[in-house]
């Protein structure tokens, strides 16, 4: 998601009651996929601590949940049946990710595949869906369809992190339909424009995705 980069301001929420995450096994309750994050997090943060010698407090499940992240894990968990700004959804979505998945030394990050299928990656591609509204994502195909390519090389986009992909409740990948639009436009401009060497911008592309 590397469009989510910016931070923002996070606001108090009430803790109202949000729908459940759907997955191969049942519901699970968004309070205990929350609760859970919040103790991963904070018994990492106290791993770290101790491997730097310096020992951390251990907060209280209630301080967790009132915590900078505790509040954006409840933005996930409502963003599908509120108001939010769609940016702020996304921003908050790539905070979480960012948080619990960006290596230490990393300078960039994509999202791992499994992620999608873990309780908090249905929770976050649940929220990060609603920030598209009704028809802002579209699928592999009919994005390929639109740029004339084969979906393997959208999915190769995907997997690189070149372009936002996240997956509807079957699991299956969905772009930004704006985003592949603007690609559609550049196809457009590029085409018959010839590099160094002869070979058309397009032509390269197809090859160094093959």
């Amino acid at each position: 998601m590397p469009e989510f980069t910016t931070i923002t301001r996070r606001d108090d929420l009430a803790p109202d009651e949000a729908p459940v995450v759907h997955g191969p096994d049942g519901p699970w309750d968004d309070d205990e996929v929350i609760d859970t994050v919040l103790r991963l997090v904070a018994d990492h943060h106290r791993a770290l601590g101790a491997a730097i010698g310096r020992r951390s407090f251990s907060p209280t499940l209630a301080e967790l949940r009132q915590s900078p992240l505790g509040q954006d894990l409840r933005v996930l968990a409502v963003a599908s049946h509120s108001d939010f700004d769609q940016l702020r959804v996304r921003e908050t979505a790539s905070r979480v990710t960012d948080l619990l998945l960006r290596p230490l030394a990393a300078e960039g990050m994509v999202v791992p595949a499994w992620f999608w299928s873990t309780a908090i990656g249905r929770m976050v591609a649940r929220a990060a869906r609603s920030s598209y509204g009704e028809h802002g994502l579209i699928s592999v195909k009919e994005a390929a369809d639109r740029l004339e390519i084969a979906p393997a090389l959208v999915t190769a986009w995907a997997h690189d992190g070149a372009i936002v992909a996240i997956p509807d409740e079957g699991g299956h990948l969905m772009v930004p339909r704006d985003t592949i639009e603007k690609r559609r436009q550049v196809a457009r401009d590029l085409a018959g424009f010839v590099l160094d060497g002869g070979e058309d911008v397009l032509v390269r592309e197809h090859r160094l995705a093959s």
